[in-house]
């Protein structure tokens, strides 16, 4: 299974050689299942003495790869999927799929879901090299930070002659005992009604210790839980004979044995394990009929069993309520707070007494109502039957509700050690959100000890941020743009950013609203400081408001336009420590470079800074080992492990060797004076193989700005919705992508003045671009401003729309049905940039919807917009094709069934990627038309026919 090799070849593999050029192939879509990727759960063990990752194809096996970084030797797994490092340093665990194209066959086949191969479990011995493979699992666990053993579920009983008792080790032989002859013999008699047996729906589970083979098997286990520090598990058997029993096990790490600490008659249906596996709680019902009342048990410190805390007459709580299973159950990670959900208690449902016919079926839309009928049906769960928060001391055996119908939203401090909480309502403020965009709450704090409340903060809307124990409230104001502190015990406001002649909030941002804050880092150990940012530096805020801001930066990012970020390496830290030194995420908005510096009382020092992307590193916990990214738009980002000056790395994966065998894309950043007289920065997308005497059509894609991403690897992949810039670089296009800088009003006429002086600035600097083979594409915004463009200028010879909103007159009063809001705040306070409802600015929403100039457009046109489109309403795509047919202009519509606002299906990707390539290649290279195209596709041989052969 594993296959080993050592790092030799990585310098030599990565590098693209350029006397190969000539040699390379335009990709196709033949190109796209065996493009491959670097699955985002890489892990570094504890130790920093080894790295695992998978790299897994657009379609196929994944493989997991196993680097020992003392050796510089890489193991691989054909199927790998999921590595996890134990927190002992002593084994990985992953799964191994079943081949995909098995699984493919069995689906041909119409195998059922339950006879489909499953996942294999996998265990490496890092101290042996020894690996063991475990078939028929279900789900399996690791304790999060401690422990040298690990759980896991069987799909199924192992069929054994000998049985674990639940409660011990030991071993009991079962043996069948042999039919008596005269029983044999007796007449057959009548049959008494059985009464009818119990089956339980549990499943095997095992605790295994990798490093001796120790482990124990239970049978029937329903759920179980792990303290994260690895001290003990907690399980749920659910056995009986004619009558569901449950019961709750402790297993002991130590021993590898189970005691039973709760045995009843009824089901239970959630438990869990205080961090140091001193406690467990769970949910119990007694009920044997479908519809359950559970109580809430606990167990742990002086209590030797299990004690109900929860009934359905518990005082703290309000009659006819109950704890509910819907809700969080948790514990604080001092173990002194638990905390659980509560809500009305479950009844059956009335019998039904009217037929269908008989029923009236509509919906109310009333003008006072809080959130619109469509919101209300997407959240109708939670409305209809609440649960709410609360918490039980467990020293004082007490209980607090914590939220209610109005604070329905509450964030609990140093997982959850604190007594001081914060609490949000925005009841108030819920009305008038449909049309303002503004989720905006009253801020409140909560005492978790008595659940008292006092209001500390009306109508906010910004960012805020509370220090872990609850004593400082930090939030922006966008009305004057300064950070505010609230003492959240006395309730006193200070102004905080005085003396910081900077912009803390977005100075790039350009919607009829308030612009948001650049953010806050955390607060300091001492709780004296808060660190926030602007657009480039980082400062110190005094909590107090007693001193004037401070920047630890010194000014250095702003006066070198570069952008600084602090690096969060460990993920347990709650405070920044000023006496460290802080390593930095750093991006230059100019040029666009970036790299890593380093901040301390000596100031800032650059690690490194070039024209490429780097990720944020993940370091070993108790190492000096860091694990970290670097990409360029010709470089997949693969991973790099280097000490944590970061000085030196060694790259250890190589993901697409195949892609020295194709012709790739080059890319660099432009600029140009555009209509509106501002400097607009742009990225141009050019073939690697470029002949500069050659004509290049060209396609302009945009959506706002992408100029940042000019270091971005983008991977050939069937497209969701827009063009794929290395493909179609690949087959011979130019890709120009402008930012567009944006007026309130105007939307689309700032895109206008970007986009068509950008693409005549191209075609003037740059000899080898075919001006009069120009084509634009754009997906949801983008595609609005597609089909607006060609409204405005015949300059390009083809567009693609992406789900557009062509009226905004009618978009206006529509609803996002994926979230059930009003469309209203998107075109007074967003994207759509109007800023005025529409009775205030008619004729804005007119100038700036497509259809209305639909008598203007002579550019062929190409959309696509999905039935399922949540995001802009379908019928948007349909005004404008009907208005452009009724007019017999080239139009089509792409409409893919049961699709959302970008597509989901592999299949409709590719078949996209087809259409949308044929289209351009048509009117931009002079191709003949595909069947689809020419003739179209009619309904009734929809699915028989694709229509991608060409017409002669």
């Amino acid at each position: 299974m594993l296959r080993k090799t050592i790092l030799v070849w990585m310098t030599s593999m990565l590098v693209l050689l350029p006397s190969l050029a000539d040699e390379k192939k335009q990709m196709d879509a033949s190109v796209y299942d065996g493009w491959k990727s670097i699955d985002r759960g890489y892990v570094i063990s504890n130790d920093g003495e080894y790295v695992s990752y998978v790299i897994k194809p657009q379609k196929g096996d994944s493989f997991l790869y196993l680097y020992d970084v003392k050796d510089n030797e890489l193991d691989s797994v054909p199927r790998g999927v999921s590595p996890v490092f134990s927190q002992s340093n002593q084994f990985l665990v992953y799964d191994v799929k079943p081949q995909a194209d098995t699984i493919r066959s069995l689906k041909l086949k119409k195998t059922k879901k339950s006879k489909m191969p499953k996942d294999s479990l996998f265990i490496h011995n890092l101290e042996n090299g020894e690996v063991q493979k475990l078939g028929n699992i279900n789900k399996w666990s690791i304790p999060n930070e401690g422990g040298d053993w690990l759980a896991y579920l069987l799909e199924k009983e192992v069929k054994k002659k000998k049985e674990v008792s639940a409660d011990t080790t030991e071993v009991e032989e079962k043996e069948e005992e042999p039919k008596k002859e005269e029983e044999a013999k007796k007449k057959p008699v009548a049959k008494k009604k059985k009464k009818k047996s119990f089956k339980s729906k549990g499943k095997p589970l095992v605790f295994y210790r990798p490093a001796n083979g120790d482990s124990l098997y239970l049978e029937k286990v329903l759920h179980y839980t792990l303290a994260k520090d690895g001290s003990a598990a907690y399980i749920v058997q659910s056995v009986g004979d004619t009558a569901e029993v449950a019961k709750v096990l402790k297993f002991d790490p130590q021993t590898f044995t189970v005691d039973t600490l709760f045995e009843e008659t009824g089901n239970i249906a959630k438990i869990v394990s205080a961090y140091d596996g001193e406690q467990c709680a769970f949910y119990f019902s007694p009920d044997t009929t479908k519809t359950k009342v559970y109580r809430l048990y606990h167990f742990g410190l002086k209590v030797k069993a299990p004690q109900m805390i929860i009934d359905t007459l518990h005082p703290s709580l309000p009659q006819e309520w109950s704890a509910r299973t819907k809700g969080s159950l948790w514990f604080s990670k001092n173990g002194e707070h638990l905390f659980f959900g509560a809500g009305k208690r479950p009844a059956e449902e009335p019998k039904d007494t009217l037929t269908a016919d008989e029923k009236t079926y509509v919906d109310i839309w009333s003008w006072k109502d809080l959130d619109i009928q469509p919101m209300q049906k997407k959240n109708v769960g939670k409305e209809k039957d609440p649960t709410y928060n609360c918490v039980y001391h467990i020293k004082k055996k007490n209980v607090v509700q914590l939220t209610n119908e109005s604070m329905k939203s509450i964030k609990l401090l140093d997982e959850g050690n604190s007594t001081v909480a914060i609490g949000y309502d925005n009841t108030p403020y819920r009305w008038a959100r449909t049309y303002s965009g503004s989720w905006s709450s009253d801020v409140y704090k909560v005492d978790v000890t008595s659940g008292d409340r006092k209001l500390i903060l009306s109508n906010h809307s910004g960012e805020a941020e509370v220090s872990e124990t609850g004593k400082w409230f930090v939030y922006y104001q966008s009305a004057d743009g300064q950070y505010y502190s609230i003492n959240v015990k006395s309730g006193s406001k200070a102004l905080i950013s005085k003396g910081a002649e900077v912009n803390f909030a977005d100075e790039l941002h350009d919607t009829p609203s308030d612009a948001k804050a650049y953010g806050v880092v955390g607060f300091t150990s001492d709780e004296k400081y808060v660190i926030v940012y602007d657009r480039f530096d980082i400062w110190k805020l005094d909590l107090s408001g007693k001193t004037a801001a401070q920047c630890l930066t010194k000014g250095e990012g702003r006066k070198a336009a570069t952008e600084y970020r602090y690096i969060k390496l460990d993920n347990e830290e709650n405070y920044l420590d000023l006496s460290k030194e802080w390593l930095l995420q750093t991006f230059n908005v100019n040029t666009k470079q970036s790299g890593f510096s380093t901040l301390s009382a000596n100031g800032i020092q650059q690690i490194m800074m070039g024209d490429y992307n780097v990720t944020k590193p993940i370091k070993a916990k108790d190492a000096d080992l860091m694990v970290w990214r670097k990409s360029t738009f010709k470089q997949y980002p693969e991973l790099r492990v280097s000490k944590g000056d970061l000085t030196e790395s060694q790259v250890i994966s190589n993901t697409n060797p195949q892609q020295k065998d194709y012709v790739w894309g080059d890319i660099q950043l432009v600029d140009w004076v555009a209509s509106d007289g501002l400097v607009h920065q742009g990225l141009l997308i050019t073939p690697e193989n470029l002949d500069p005497n050659k004509k290049y059509p060209m396609i302009s894609y945009f959506y706002e700005r992408y100029s940042d991403e000019l270091h971005n690897y983008r991977a050939p992949a069937p497209s969701r919705s827009t063009v794929n810039w290395n493909f179609y670089a690949s087959n011979g296009y130019v890709i120009f992508v402008p930012d567009i800088y944006y007026r309130e009003g105007d939307p689309g006429l700032c895109a206008y003045e970007a986009v068509v002086s950008g693409c005549l600035a191209m075609a003037d600097d740059f000899s080898f671009i075919d001006r009069d083979n120009m084509g634009i594409q754009g997906q949801s915004w983008g595609g609005y401003q597609v089909a607006y463009l060609v409204t405005r200028t015949n300059l390009f010879k083809a567009g693609m729309a992406g789900a557009p909103v062509s009226n905004m007159t009618s978009a206006y009063g529509g609803i996002r049905w994926s979230s059930g809001m009003s469309r209203q705040f998107q075109y007074e306070k967003t994207q759509s940039r109007i800023g005025a409802t529409l009775w205030e600015n008619t004729q804005k929403y007119i100038e700036n919807s497509p259809v209305f100039y639909a008598p203007q457009v002579e550019t062929p046109l190409l959309m696509m917009h999905n039935d399922k489109d949540g995001a802009v309403p379908w019928y948007q795509g349909i005004e404008y094709y009907m208005a452009l047919r009724r007019l017999e202009k080239p139009v089509w519509m792409l409409v893919y069934n049961g699709e959302q606002h970008n597509l989901t299906r592999r299949a409709n990707s590719k078949d996209l990627s087809i259409r949308m390539m044929q289209f351009f290649n048509h009117y931009l290279k002079g191709e003949p038309m595909p069947v689809w195209m020419h003739d179209g596709i009619p309904a009734a041989k929809k699915g028989e026919e694709l229509g991608y052969d060409l017409v002669d």
